[in-house]
């Protein structure tokens, strides 16, 4: 163990990649299908040898700046670990190639769910257990890598205030040996609780109808905010309305990670928290706008009569809200009686607009963060509030001593750049020859993790039908999306690396 640590934090990554390998080796063998067992029983051996190669090679070179070393190494797991990971679903897939798996995985770890398999019912049961897995780990690896090193930087949303992470992180900075210390201790405290309320997931979903294996992949697609889904979302599940209502429970841990019940004695009541307000009011507000676009849809036709198709419409608007808020992208199978009792068509747009709000800090979900519009907000009224009374002093409300005036002013700031990467992602898709309604969606569902958000289109474009340049522009922006714009301007500030 003590060997181990010494190995550098990319060789372990590695080495934990191939040991995942060995779920869908297992899994394959258990239904006899050897093909597929061999093939991730002899890439995860070949990789767990590299690793161990990578680890020995580097085990004696000890960083000088925990925090240049760590933060680059987030950003390589994103770039190189795909590579390992793609490996077997690149030999078994015929014609997806190199390129397609590649694009897959990393779409996968970042927990986008963006997916070039347009018939997931081809597929076998193990790949798309693979695809969960992956899925489910990326969440695990960007909760801890929240906690244990964007937290003590003030980065990942917070660099709105101080005292968010400050339970889980302990003091800022720190060497490689504490950094590393800090890391594990933090990922056994979360892997436990994250792996628990999984497996309770799940286990509600069976309850509710659905195949173990369906349901085992929708939980950990939930918890971890992926929406990758062996039988094409939802409306393939068994679970019905029982499992629709037990996942959007689960969705809270993506709005706040008091959720996941770190420490229930230091814990503040879920309902104070800033985000937590934030989500109730948008998610209800968006449902009644769209309820009310619908019953006026709905009267023009004399449907409006029809209260069993009212309530559906409502609890499908209040799914599919919560899920895109949470950048999962599930969509419940009411969303489309909605359609059918109003007779109008989908309103894609506001759903993207939901994704880009995003779900709370330090939870697995992408978009601005719910912490950092509520930043704004706050400061916008301070603002007011000074052009009526510029001698005014300010009274902190419930939730204020979460926000610091330059917390603010850099949550602006990260809005500005977010904003700036929809506008040059969506440039650089058209320039591959999509629409313009295409390169937003694209460039919202990558930007924000929701690969689902292509089904906002509603023309049945698929990423399997992307050019190879419109896909590796996707994967630059699920990088970007996943480790946010203020990462990488601090990984690419010359200061930084001197």
């Amino acid at each position: 163990m003590r060997t181990l640590r010494q190995f550098p934090a990319l060789a372990i990554l590695l080495l934990i990649a191939s040991a995942l390998m060995l779920v869908p080796a297992l899994h394959a063998a258990r239904v006899e299908n050897w093909l597929i067992a061999r093939t991730f029983l002899y890439h995860g051996a070949f990789f767990a040898g590299i690793g161990v190669i990578l680890g020995l090679a580097l085990a004696n070179r000890r960083p000088r700046n925990a925090t240049r070393y760590y933060l680059t190494t987030l950003l390589l797991a994103y770039v190189v670990l795909p590579v390992a990971l793609a490996a077997p679903m690149a030999h078994l897939v015929p014609g997806l190639g190199m390129g397609g798996a590649y694009f897959e995985m990393l779409s996968s770890l970042t927990t986008t769910g963006a997916t070039v398999f347009s018939a997931p019912r081809l597929l076998p049961d193990a790949l798309h257990l693979w695809r969960a897995l992956v899925g489910w780990a990326g969440g695990l690896m960007i909760l801890v890598a929240a906690f244990a090193i964007l937290a003590p930087l003030n980065l990942g949303g917070f660099e709105v205030g101080e005292r968010e992470g400050g339970d889980l992180a302990g003091r800022r900075g720190g060497t490689v040996e504490e950094t590393t210390a800090r890391i594990l201790r933090i990922a056994r405290r979360i892997g436990p609780v994250y792996a628990v309320f999984t497996g309770l997931l799940a286990l509600l979903l069976i309850a509710a109808g659905d195949r173990p294996f369906v349901a085992v992949c929708h939980a950990m697609a939930t918890l971890s905010t992926s929406g990758i889904s062996p039988v094409g979302g939802l409306g393939g599940a068994r679970s019905g309305l029982i499992g629709e209502i037990a996942i959007a429970l689960f969705f809270l841990a993506a709005v706040s990670h008091r959720f996941l019940s770190f420490d229930l004695r230091r814990a503040r009541p879920a309902l104070r928290d800033p985000q937590v307000r934030l989500m109730l009011i948008s998610v209800l507000g968006v449902t009644l706008l769209l309820f009310l676009r619908s019953f006026a849809g709905a009267s023009e036709i004399d449907r409006q009569d029809n209260l069993l198709a009212a309530a559906r419409a409502v609890w499908g608007s209040l799914f599919t809200v919560l899920s895109f808020l949470t950048t999962t992208g599930f969509e419940s199978r009411d969303w489309r009686t909605m359609q059918l009792w109003s007779n109008l068509p989908a309103p894609g747009i506001i759903l993207l607009g939901v994704a880009i709000m995003g779900g709370g800090i330090a939870t697995t979900a992408g978009g601005i963060k719910l912490l950092r519009l509520y930043a704004l907000y706050r400061h916008g009224l301070r603002e007011m509030d000074l052009l009526i009374h510029p001698s005014s002093v300010w009274a902190r409300g419930q939730g204020d001593d979460l926000i610091t005036a330059r917390g603010a002013r850099v949550a602006f700031v990260f809005l500005m750049l977010f904003l700036g990467s929809i506008a040059a992602v969506m440039i650089l898709l058209a320039a591959t020859g999509l629409a313009f309604e295409q390169s937003l969606a694209l460039a919202v569902a990558g930007l924000t993790t929701t690969g689902p958000a292509i089904i906002t289109l509603g023309d049945g474009l698929g990423y399997a039908d992307l050019t190879a340049a419109a896909r590796a522009v996707l994967c630059v922006a699920m990088i970007v999306g996943r480790i946010e714009a203020l990462v990488l301007i601090a990984l690419f500030n010359p200061a930084f690396w001197r």
